[in-house]
């Protein structure tokens, strides 16, 4: 159950950049994706590495940071929408303006919000779970 609804959030974020994309909002991110696709297909190492990069990612936030909540969030956004559009997004500045958008608007939607902080409480359950096994 845990992992499912990670998984039904990464989903829905897929399934925003398909609909963006689809509607010529995203023309520049389209561009990358398409140029990266065959590459992007030989090098995608599946959800379990993509799970673990975010744990790991998700750890590495100190437990005393009052924005802790809010940076896993955006740690696990980063890494899907990288994970899904192309590594070489980290480069562009454009990038983190658009995880920023869309972390406010995941969080100020009425039916998303809860189903993001139940996000965040995994990723926090999940990243505590990894560090004190190591």
């Amino acid at each position: 159950m845990k992992i499912e609804s990670t998984s039904q959030l990464a989903s829905i974020i897929r399934s925003q950049i398909d609909s963006m994309r689809k509607a010529g909002k995203a023309t520049h991110v389209s561009n990358v994706n398409s140029k990266k696709n065959a590459a992007n297909n030989k090098s995608h190492k599946g959800k379990k590495d993509l799970g673990s990069l975010i744990v790991q990612r998700v750890a590495g936030i100190s437990l005393e940071d009052p924005h802790r909540r809010r940076k896993a969030f955006r740690a696990f956004l980063e890494s899907v929408l990288l994970d899904e559009l192309g590594d070489r997004l980290i480069a562009d500045p454009q990038f983190f303006r658009m995880v920023e958008d869309i972390q406010n608007q995941m969080q100020a939607d009425t039916e998303l919000a809860p189903v993001v902080e139940q996000a965040i409480d995994l990723l926090l359950a999940s990243s505590t779970q990894n560090s004190s096994a190591m």
